[in-house]
């Protein structure tokens, strides 16, 4: 497969962090994100390059692209932390060879090449490969969230305390 030099992106306007903290949605587009063609990254040795099928949005994607995040944005680089698709190229490692070609969801936090494109870069080691019956839908928003769930668990656990409640969703809607 021959891969373009260039491809579509959601890029970051900002970078590093913000000074100025905003509410934990997202009012508009335009001052964080703008639509942009860039150079398709070539994956580092340990990493994947995942042509995105499938990319979702989290509360952290919104901190992030806000500059609120506890990682740096890199201004004009795609946002999103995670998604699903298919493996197109790999580095030399073993374990990122043996994903060329299957369908994955990742997540993009350690390499910070976001996952709204149409390229992504993910460590071989944040990739999880598919069976043909995860829908694309669920494949997307397989790491970020849970293992939020499991970070929370952790803190429960040393601040030693017997429970905790956490809802399904903090969607809101208003009439």
């Amino acid at each position: 497969m021959t891969l373009p030099s260039q491809m579509q992106g959601l890029l970051l306007v900002g970078d590093g962090y913000t000074r100025t903290p905003s509410a934990a949605a997202l009012e508009a587009m335009e001052p964080y994100l703008q639509p942009g063609r860039i150079a398709v990254p070539v994956p580092g040795p340990t990493q994947a390059l995942i042509k995105v099928s499938l990319a979702s949005i989290n509360p952290s994607d919104i901190a992030f692209i806000k500059g609120q995040y506890g990682q740096p944005r890199v201004k004009g680089r795609p946002a999103g932390f995670e998604g699903v698709g298919i493996v197109v190229a790999t580095g030399d490692d073993p374990y990122a060879r043996s994903l060329a070609g299957k369908r994955v969801a990742f997540a993009t936090g350690v390499s910070n090449w976001g996952a709204w494109a149409d390229y992504a870069v993910a460590e071989a080691a944040s990739c999880i490969p598919l069976i043909d019956t995860v829908r694309d839908e669920d494949g997307a928003a397989m790491i970020v969230n849970p293992l939020t769930a499991l970070a929370m668990f952790d803190i429960v656990k040393e601040e030693s305390e017997k429970s905790f409640i956490m809802t399904a969703g903090a969607a809101s809607s208003a009439s």
